[in-house]
């Protein structure tokens, strides 16, 4: 037993390894925080989480183009005044610099609020004394005797009828103020420009609004984006998963529950990695391999790695460690490797044969709580040394805390170890759990096998 043992060197710890410097070792930097994130990680998160970053410009432009729709519109009308100085004893150039000098004043007088009321009780309307005042505006462009009234109002027409009126009522102070003696100088606001109806309103304004949604739903989805890669790190290509974890990927399969939605492809995908098994393993092909899933539903396909190996002339026997997970695959409450191992029953009455396969398939069985864990590694040899004298390859099936055999006490008896992992499911935290199971009995793991869950084209 201890020869047989030895002889799966391969498979075990390095120097290198114990020395912490494995090939399958995760940087724990990576899920601490503490590692900064460099281009390549944008990057990544870019290709594996543009989902949320595409739901967070959608929500952004959809909540400006609401904003937008619940804000009043705002329309605004400009009515221009001339001003024109005249005096007999002034030259007109004098008489120009005069005006230019003067029409800086005249926007301050909008305020009056004199003026204001008359604009009120002239337009008849139920706006107040204060609505009106922030209604108005005028200014007087630089260099120029000219001076602009605006009004702002919530439907177009009262907009120019404020402009208007305003500007009127505003030349007739002008005069009244400057005219004070006629015979030296006479000041005259003509209405130049009268304000007409605007076509469009000035705010709100939904080109800058929809900018603005669309700024900030991109910048909160790439916030998003890196939170949710930072605290939940689940597993989306396997590209990224050899990098992170330095852990190489053997295979990419389908999972279990596609069973007619794969066909051959899905075949192809478990064939080539027993293709991939026996390239690590210098063209030998391992007895014992041990499927170690990282989660508890059936997704690795243990049938189409037997079917694979069936072509290759092999016959092979899956042996479930998991009751739970067996459960699901195989339902029923037939004996398996609990009974056997607790001397309840037979081996041959626990094996069931696979008519459409040449494969044999060991349940967990149901009374695994008779068996304690130590028992149950103690006799795991003994039990798969029978098998092997009937069967070419023997897999087992489960995972780091299942009943009665858990992925720790598998591995210490197989020549190859593949972790699975399922994409959107399995977290790099739940390998690196995983890893340092294994490491805790000095087994290093073969290779990661990614589960896909539809099929790829």
């Amino acid at each position: 037993m201890a020869k047989k043992l030895e002889t799966r060197r391969p498979y075990a710890y390095t120097q290198q390894q114990q020395d912490g410097q494995g090939s399958y070792r995760i940087d724990e930097n990576r899920f601490s925080g503490k590692q900064p994130m460099e281009l390549s990680d944008y990057l990544r998160v870019l290709r594996t989480r543009w989902a949320w970053i595409a739901l967070a410009i959608i929500l952004g432009l959809a909540g400006s183009l609401l904003a937008t729709s619940m804000m009043t519109p705002k329309y605004s009308a400009k009515a221009v005044l001339f001003i024109q100085a005249q005096s007999a004893n002034d030259t007109s150039y004098a008489r120009s610099q005069f005006a230019l000098q003067r029409v800086g004043s005249y926007p301050q007088l909008i305020n009056d609020p004199a003026l204001i009321d008359k604009v009120r009780d002239e337009l008849d309307t139920d706006m107040d004394f204060e609505t009106v005042k922030e209604s108005l505006s005028a200014t007087t462009p630089t260099d120029t005797v000219l001076l602009a009234v605006t009004g702002q109002a919530s439907e177009p027409r009262l907009a120019a009828n404020l402009a208007n009126v305003s500007a009127r009522l505003l030349a007739e102070n002008i005069e009244a103020l400057e005219n004070t003696n006629p015979k030296e100088l006479v000041v005259t606001a003509k209405l130049s420009v009268r304000a007409t109806m605007p076509a469009e309103p000035i705010s709100p304004r939904k080109t800058l609004n929809a900018a603005v949604g669309l700024v900030f739903g991109l910048s909160f989805g790439l916030l998003l984006a890196m939170f949710i890669d930072r605290v939940d790190p689940r597993i989306l290509r396997a590209k990224d998963t050899e990098r992170i974890i330095k852990l190489p990927v053997i295979g990419e399969v389908m999972d279990s529950q596609q069973h007619h939605k794969g066909g051959p492809r899905k075949l192809n995908g478990y064939r080539q990695l027993l293709s991939n098994i026996l390239l690590s393993n210098d063209g030998h092909l391992p007895r014992r391999i041990l499927v170690l899933n990282s989660n508890s539903g059936p997704h690795f396909d243990a049938e189409q790695l037997g079917t694979a190996l069936a072509s290759m002339g092999k016959k092979a026997i899956v042996v479930y460690g998991d009751a739970q997970q067996q459960q699901q695959l195989v339902p029923g409450s037939e004996p398996g490797v609990s009974e056997v191992l607790t001397g309840m029953t037979s081996l041959d009455v626990a094996v069931q044969q696979r008519e459409h396969i040449p494969m044999g398939v060991l349940p967990a069985g149901g009374t695994t709580q008779m068996l304690r864990k130590f028992d149950a590694s103690r006799l795991l040899e003994s039990l798969i040394c029978e098998l092997e004298a009937t069967y070419d390859v023997v897999i087992v099936m489960t995972t780091s805390d299942a009943e009665p055999v858990d992925g720790a006490a598998a591995a210490l008896h197989c020549d190859c170890v593949l972790v699975t992992a399922k994409t959107k499911q399995t977290t790099y935290k739940k390998l690196k759990q995983i890893v340092d199971d294994l490491s805790a009995v000095r087994v290093g793991a073969t290779g990661l096998v990614i589960i896909h869950g539809k099929a790829r084209g």
